[in-house]
């Protein structure tokens, strides 16, 4: 009951707010016109039998952009979770009610993850348009949205544990967005240092392994030019197609933020623990003594 107290008062504060319906408005607006400039685009191409080249692109550009999209509106709703509670002074309040610390974190990630997953939702009729042109089959659609629904459940769970360490929401926002950016750049990082230290590419297989955590990678690998070639050999005739290995690092590491961000928010715990530390190392107030009359 003080879980379900604690979720229904984040849902009606940020359900509320003015700006979750700017942002879905302005979010559908965005794929809408990216979708109607690819389509006038490619329709001035001519006609080839077997081809489809306007359901393509319209997936590759309606995909992409959505991942953006949810990369850097996702942690503006979950960074700021638990230090901005410290921030108000009411952190301590929900330490001392009857919330376990599980709880705790749970509620604030579904609650932050609500805004992503219904712009997600208000997506689905733009990408359900992708079926009149063709070329991209309704089992990839449904695949796109787990990616999305994963994606934005690993990045709402690394933004909460900024939230628990750094004690600014200010700071735990800007960490955040610089930690995505560098996850996206990792594979073209790790590429680079290869041919640097080898003097020469990687070859297929290594390259998927390198691109098993990124999320365009992902979708590029869903269509059907790139599902054959971009799947993830173990060896022994053992494949796993890489939007698999993807979805199995994300909830990894998802999981490992979500039970690490529990722990340190445990009131006995080691996030209490720090918090010890910090209060000991302040410097105490300048306090002047003033002799009596």
């Amino acid at each position: 009951m003080v879980f379900l107290a604690l979720l229904t008062k984040e849902l009606r504060t940020r359900m509320r707010r003015e700006r979750t319906i700017w942002l879905m408005i302005i979010y559908v607006l965005l794929l809408g016109a990216a979708g109607w400039l690819v389509v006038q685009t490619t329709s001035n191409t001519p006609y080839q039998p077997g081809s489809s080249i306007t359901g393509t692109t319209l997936y590759y550009t309606l995909a992409i952009l959505q991942f953006v999209l949810i990369i850097f509106i996702t942690p503006a709703f979950t960074a700021t979770a638990i230090n901005g509670e410290k921030e108000r002074q009411t952190f301590d309040l929900l330490l001392c009610s009857r919330l376990s610390s599980l709880a705790l974190v749970t509620g604030k990630l579904v609650a932050g993850m609500v805004n992503a997953l219904l712009l997600i939702a208000s997506s689905v009729p733009l990408f359900s348009l992708l079926l009149f042109f063709g070329g991209v089959a309704p089992i990839t659609l449904l695949i796109v949205l787990w990616l999305y629904i994963v994606t934005a459940l690993l990045i709402g769970t690394g933004s909460l544990f900024l939230s628990i360490i750094l004690p600014r929401p200010a700071i735990s926002t800007a960490i955040a967005y610089v930690a995505n950016l560098f996850w996206l750049g990792s594979p073209l990082l790790v590429m680079f240092l290869w041919y640097a230290l080898t003097r020469q590419g990687p070859s297929g297989a290594q390259t998927n392994f390198m691109l098993s955590w990124s999320p365009f990678a992902a979708v590029v690998s869903l269509t059907p030019d790139a599902i054959n070639t971009s799947a993830l050999n173990f060896g022994n005739n053992v494949k796993v197609a890489l939007w698999i290995g993807y979805s199995v690092i994300s909830l990894f590491m998802a999981a490992i933020f979500f039970i690490v961000s529990a722990e340190l928010a445990r009131p006995g715990g080691y996030g209490a623990i720090l918090r010890r530390r910090k209060m000991a190392a302040a410097p105490l107030p300048d306090v002047k003594l003033v002799p009596l009359p």
